[in-house]
């Protein structure tokens, strides 16, 4: 599949999700869901013939956990389960991107102190909810997961990578937002798989220099 297909055809289906979200339509977000999975499961496998298995396997993985009916799960126990998946992806990435990227040692450090911050400001909210250590284990599988996206790739020169990183950013969204706006979570997940699997794509092509043109 072609990368102007899989976009217009993807983005031709994203209003039919708006919609389902703001009229809170069940039927529209699951069947827009649904048919952004499977186009963006098509165009990866296509995509990437020639690429290890292993990537195309934790790839559509999390595309799966986050697609109907898995993604109703993700209020519960699910969200670090697809964090984990999506940091050996990119770990993977990393260690097949030779030379390695770089550490980014800032952005370690902001990432966590964020979440050191944000978890004290929530506990004792946390506390009467009972919730410490589910959010303890969302709020550290989320800012692996980033630094995963932000180490796997040399920006720079491999600009695909910003696809993947802006993913992850709606995907910890989608979680952060399940209990409270589920219609809106839904909605980041479905930008979310486009920037991982468009990115995600995009680098693979890059690296093994295939022109995007004759995609």
């Amino acid at each position: 599949m072609k990368p102007h297909v899989f976009n217009r055809l993807y983005w031709g289906i994203m209003p039919v999700l708006i919609l389902g979200c703001i009229i809170d339509s069940f039927i529209l977000m699951q069947l827009s869901m649904t048919l952004l999975a499977g186009l963006s499961v098509v165009f990866f496998i296509k995509g990437t013939r020639f690429t290890p298995p292993i990537l195309r396997i934790l790839l559509v993985t999390g595309l799966a956990i986050t697609s109907p009916p898995q993604v109703h799960l993700l209020a519960v126990a699910s969200i670090p389960l697809v964090h984990l998946v999506y940091i050996a992806f990119f770990l993977k990435i990393r260690y097949t991107n030779y030379p390695l990227p770089t550490c980014k040692w800032a952005f370690i450090f902001l990432t966590e102190a964020l979440g050191l911050a944000l978890f004290f400001y929530l506990l004792p909210r946390l506390e009467a909810d009972g919730m410490v250590w589910q959010v303890v284990a969302c709020l550290f599988t989320a800012s692996i997961a980033l630094q995963s996206v932000m180490h796997a790739f040399r920006l720079r020169e491999q600009p695909y990578g910003w696809y993947c990183l802006a993913g992850i950013i709606f995907l910890i969204a989608g979680g952060a937002l399940a209990l409270s706006y589920p219609a809106l979570s839904v909605l980041c997940y479905g930008v979310a798989n486009y920037g991982l699997v468009y990115g995600a794509t995009r680098y693979i092509w890059q690296k093994q220099g295939l022109p995007y043109a004759i995609r």
